[in-house]
Order: structure tokens, then C-alpha cells, then sequence
């Protein structure tokens, strides 16, 4: 296999840019280069929250309804998805009612077993064990029959979500969403927790809120960046908010979780949330039912805590293994329609919980929609990744007819379909993608935030980088371009040899660098000795500076990649 860069690589123009004071001066190119103007800079870094402004629309509806079902002591369910974002905002608004002296219950459907969402069976029980009011959490926009169900039970549904809302809203008592038209809040990109945040918060008072304020701001933060919402606007707030309190004061089921997770607190970051805390609760979730987690969440008891987190250890060991199995088949079928504007693929063996996780390789692979199908008897349960140029949730809305249940956002979306019509479904979502694509071929690519001299690459510099978290979504670690840097020691690591591992050296300094699922390139890289590459930096526990290797070509990639942008 020969030495070559998988992405184009979109190269920075030159600023002509004065660093406003107190920020180095690669900081504010990268911020320069990522459209923040210089007069926010300094906002931005510090990570301060946005103005209040408007509230949600329903929200005053809403707090009117619970407030009188807390005066009148009639029984309130929180009903929440089975992922982090929904487990981690069904905790918050527990913990919110246990503040007013309230003990609620809480709901997670089993994945399996209920599928996503609102199920009518559910709503049946809630309602025949005395529930009054059901608050849904990370969910409920879209589910228009249950809603209805719910009305004639005589349960006030209370819809809290984030989700793309469908044409068609459910006719609910409330629904708390700030993607709705029509709403008038600033902070459109929250995540389902972030909104159970603000109804915590305008339940509680500024009073009651402060006295709760860093477990929910931890547990929001937990949601916010497992669920990949970009961590801009408030979002970054939040999460810069929650993980000061995570590391500091963390509640006794998170030090737990991070404690077993092999995790130092006091250096948990947003990436530390994304690749190790947030998979281990989702795997709950994801291989059976999602109440460990949940339960881990809320617990006050040491022990149950330290309990819980081993057992989301072992299942998430399993869903690990699942998701190797599940990948290479789903690359297996993908390579049968190499054409493709979307890739769509399905199977009977595969866990319905891991679909998700394949579906991400795949757009990885192809740098195209991809949507991953589980079949389950006559029905498929589907999931989706996308690409910025294709809005997945308005895509499925275009399949609308051929699917029975569907949600999601711009980039994730699900869905439930009858077997029958899976074939149906890949060609319309086909002719769909290529469509809002204009008829070009999406080119995989990674946008370059600045290109660096060798020396500059030191321990100092990782901790300047460090003062833009938390990465991750809308605001990914910077990606700096080091030219004719020398690799060796280079070797295959991880359980299938798909990670590479090697040193670079790079001016006086030598540093270990990691290349995730580029284990191929053993052979080709050591041949050429020198790459141009496009890293990422972090700062160790010592200061340490750790190397991501995101791309790499041989020497003269990044010539060629800028040539091509100006002939094109």
C-alpha cells in the first residue's frame, strides 16, 4: 500500500493578524481561522455563557403544570432516551425535584425491547400506576400518536427535546424545544439535557439552582459532549462549567465511573468524556437495558456506585467486541455499492445498540451519509451519521412515507422501517443525498488551522492549545500542519492492528505520536522515513506532549494540496 493522505487537506490563508492582548498569537490564529472575531477572542476563551434572552416556547406552560402537580402532589415520571444525553438529563431533573423535597420517578425504555422514543405500552402502565404528568427528556418531538395516547389516558405530557421538530407537532400539554419555529431562545444547539437543564434551573430558582448547581452542571456537561452537539455559544459554558465541577466535587457515581475508567481526576477533559466516560454509559444501553447507568447517576451509596461502574466496564468490554464485528461486516456490505451517494446497509445479526457506532466508521470510510440497519424480524431499526453538507433528520423527512418512525438532527438521526421497504428506502435516500449535494461527489477533507515551525512544538505551546477547550464537536482540538518531519519506531498496535504508534521527530525534540485506524500504513510510512502530517496536541499528565496524527502523506503533500486549491 502506498504512502497517501486520506483527506484534502484545506489549507489556512495567511492572516494578516494582531493577537489581541494577553492571547499567543497561534491561539488567536487558530480562532481567526475558525471565523471568531478578534473582539469576541478573549469571550471565547473564557468561556463565559451567553445573555439569558427569551425563554423556550411552553416553558412557562410547562413550569405552571409541574408546579401545580407539586402542590397538589400528583405523580410526575421523567421519561428519558437510553443514551447519555437522555440519561444524564433524566437525572438532572431528578435530582432538581429531589431539591424541592420531591422524590420522582424515572422511565428509560429498554432499547430493545421498546425502541426509541415514547412507546404506547409504556405510557399504558405510567398512566394505570397513578402517573399524572410524564416529562420526556431527549425525546418525545416527533412522537405524535403517543402524544394523542397520552392525552386520552389523561397524562399532561410534558415534551422537553432537541431534536429536529417534524412538520407535525405532537398535541402535547408542553413541548420545550428550541429547534421549534417560532422560538425565540438563543441557544439553538443544546443538547436534550441542556434543555431539562433550563426547566431544572427556572424550576428551582436561582436559589434552589445554586444549591444544586455542580452536579447538574457535571451532568450536563457528561450529555453535551457524548451527544456531540458543538461545543460553541453556551454549550462550551456549560461544559467548561461542568467539568471544573467534575474534577473538583465530582457527585459519587461520576467518581466512580472515572475512578474505574482508570481516569485522574483533577485532569478528566472534554475528550476524556467523549472517548471513555460517555461509552461507558452508553453501553448500558447499547447491549441490554440502560437503568445501571441511570441508577449510577443518582446514587448517594459508595459502594452501589463502585458496584455500577464495574458493570458498566464489563458491558461496555462486550460492546466493544460487538462493534469490531458489526464494522467489518457493515464495511463488507458497503464495498457491494461503492457508488453510492449514501451508504445504506443491513443485517439480521446486528445489535440494534451498536448500529450507531458502525455507521460512524462508515462515514469515516467514505466521507458520505451513512445509515446502518438492524433487522429484527419483519422491522429494521436504523441509524445515521452524516456529513455537514447533508442534514440527515430533513433527509429522512423525505422518506417520510416509506418509514414508520423517525428523528433525529443535522447530523444523527434514527429510524423504524418494515423490512419490506428497506430496498425502497436506499434508493430514495440515494437519489435524496445526491440531490442536496447538487450532483457532486462529497471529497473527504480536513480544514487545517495553522501550519507550525518545528521548534515551536513544546510543552508550553500544548498548554496555551489547552486554553480552546473543551474540543470537540464545532470546536475540534487544532489541527496544525508540521512539514518533512522524520517517523520511526513505527509499529501496529491495539486488539486488530488498526492503530499505528510511532515517534516523531520533530526539530530538536522527539515526541510519541498515535494514528487511529491508519495500522496499514505500518509498512508504507517506515519505506518513506518523512511525512508532512496534520496533528492535534495535548498535554500530558506531567506536560508531556502527547501527538495525534490525524493525517499524513508523504513529503510534498501539503504543496500538492495547496496547488490543487488554487487550480480548482
Amino acid at each position: 500500500m502506498s504512502l497517501t493522505a486520506l483527506r484534502r487537506w484545506i489549507l489556512p490563508d495567511e492572516l494578516d493578524l494582531v493577537a489581541p492582548d494577553g492571547i499567543p498569537p497561534l491561539v488567536a490564529r487558530v480562532m481567526a481561522a475558525r471565523g471568531i472575531e478578534t473582539t469576541d477572542m478573549a469571550d471565547f476563551i473564557a468561556a463565559r455563557a451567553v445573555e439569558d434572552g427569551p425563554p423556550m416556547l411552553d416553558m412557562d406552560r410547562a413550569l405552571e403544570r409541574l408546579r401545580r402537580a407539586l402542590a397538589a402532589r400528583e405523580r410526575i415520571v421523567v421519561y428519558g432516551d437510553y443514551d447519555v444525553d437522555g440519561i444524564a438529563g433524566s437525572a438532572i431533573l431528578v435530582r432538581a425535584f429531589r431539591q424541592l423535597g420531591v422524590a420522582v420517578a424515572a422511565y428509560i425504555p429498554n432499547r430493545y425491547e421498546e425502541g426509541y422514543g415514547l412507546n404506547e405500552e409504556a405510557l399504558r402502565k405510567l398512566a394505570a400506576d397513578g402517573a399524572r404528568v410524564i416529562v420526556s427528556v431527549d425525546c418525545g418531538v416527533t412522537a405524535v400518536r403517543e402524544a394523542a395516547l397520552a392525552r386520552s389516558l389523561g397524562l399532561d405530557l410534558i415534551i422537553t427535546d432537541h431534536h429536529h421538530p417534524p412538520a407535525k407537532l405532537p398535541d402535547a400539554f408542553a413541548i420545550v424545544n428550541p429547534r421549534r419555529p417560532g422560538d425565540a431562545s438563543l441557544d439553538k444547539e443544546l443538547a436534550g439535557a441542556g434543555v431539562a437543564l433550563m426547566v431544572a434551573r427556572r424550576l428551582l430558582g436561582e436559589l434552589g439552582f445554586a444549591l444544586r448547581r455542580d452536579e447538574l452542571m457535571q451532568l450536563v456537561s457528561l450529555a453535551t459532549v457524548a451527544d456531540v452537539v458543538p461545543l460553541r455559544a453556551a454549550n462550551r459554558a456549560l461544559v467548561r462549567a461542568g467539568l471544573e465541577t467534575l474534577n473538583r466535587a465530582p457527585i459519587i457515581g461520576v467518581r466512580a465511573l472515572v475512578e474505574r475508567a482508570g481516569l485522574k481526576l483533577g485532569h478528566v477533559n472534554a475528550s476524556d468524556i467523549g472517548y471513555v466516560l460517555g461509552p461507558r454509559l452508553n453501553a448500558a444501553g447499547r447491549i441490554a437495558d440502560a437503568e445501571e447507568a441511570l441508577r449510577l447517576l443518582l446514587t448517594e451509596d459508595v459502594e452501589e456506585a463502585k458496584v455500577l461502574a464495574e458493570n458498566l466496564e464489563k458491558k461496555n468490554s462486550e460492546r466493544q467486541e460487538l462493534t469490531r464485528q458489526v464494522v467489518k461486516g457493515a464495511r463488507e456490505r458497503a464495498e457491494e455499492r461503492p457508488d453510492a451517494w449514501a451508504t445504506v446497509v443491513s443485517d439480521p445479526t446486528w445489535p440494534a445498540g451498536i448500529v450507531g457506532l458502525a455507521a460512524s466508521r462508515l462515514v469515516e470510510d467514505y466521507g458520505r451519509p451513512a445509515v446502518v440497519i438492524a433487522i429484527d424480524g419483519d422491522e429494521g431499526k436504523g441509524s445515521c451519521r452524516s456529513i455537514s453538507a447533508v442534514h440527515i433528520a430533513e433527509a429522512l423527512d423525505e422518506c417520510d412515507d416509506l418509514l414508520m418512525k423517525h428523528g433525529g438532527h443535522a447530523m444523527a438521526a434514527g429510524f423504524s422501517v418494515a423490512r419490506v421497504n428497506i430496498p425502497a428506502f436506499t434508493d430514495r435516500l440515494d437519489e435524496v443525498v445526491r440531490r442536496r449535494l447538487g450532483g457532486v461527489r462529497p471529497i473527504p477533507s480536513l480544514r487545517v488551522d495553522a501550519e507550525i515551525e518545528p521548534d515551536a512544538l513544546t510543552s508550553r505551546l500544548a498548554l496555551e492549545l489547552a486554553s480552546l477547550e473543551p474540543c470537540g464537536a464545532g470546536n475540534p482540538r487544532p489541527h496544525l500542519l508540521l512539514r518533512n518531519v522524520k517517523v520511526y519506531g513505527i509499529r501496529q498496535v491495539g486488539a486488530d492492528s488498526d492503530h499505528l504508534r510511532c515517534k516523531i521527530t520533530v526539530g530538536r525534540f522527539t515526541f510519541d505520536a498515535m494514528a487511529f485506524r491508519r495500522g496499514e500504513h505500518v509498512e508504507a510510512m517506515t519505506d518513506a522515513g518523512f511525512v508532512d502530517a496534520v496533528v492535534t496536541v495535548g498535554a500530558g499528565l506531567r506536560g508531556f506532549v502527547e501527538l495525534e496524527l490525524r493525517d499524513f502523506g508523504p513529503v510534498g503533500t501539503a504543496d500538492r494540496m495547496r496547488l490543487e486549491a488554487v487550480v480548482a
